[in-house]
């Protein structure tokens, strides 16, 4: 399930986040960073161990919660988790990209 056709910005938070919180610790979480998925943000979060993956987003109706576990060992992606919680914006492309566990990283983005 990817998010709505209403989508503002989507962010990637660079935090880790404990992953037994489910709708209103990861809305908690968004609005901390000052996101607002009601408003057309969507964030993903990615687990410690980059084999699970959570995405909130919200639609006319309500929060959704996306949540994906690879089966191989870990994603592909070169993830490094700090200590403050910050964000960064990633594409539609980019977002797909994390579903799939293509190798990339969102360092090196082309402008």
């Amino acid at each position: 399930m990817l998010p709505p056709a209403k989508v503002r910005f989507i962010h990637v938070a660079m935090h880790r986040v404990d992953f037994r919180k489910s709708h209103d610790g990861l809305l908690a979480e968004c609005y901390k960073m000052g996101l607002d998925p009601f408003a057309g943000d969507v964030v993903l979060f990615v687990g410690r161990c980059r084999r699970r993956m959570k995405l909130i987003f919200a639609d006319d109706s309500g929060l959704w919660i996306a949540f994906k576990r690879f089966n191989t060992r870990t994603m592909k992606t070169k993830f490094r988790f700090l200590a403050d919680p910050q964000v960064k914006n990633i594409s539609m492309g980019e977002l797909q990209m994390f579903f799939e566990g293509s190798a990339y990283t969102i360092d090196r983005r082309r402008e």
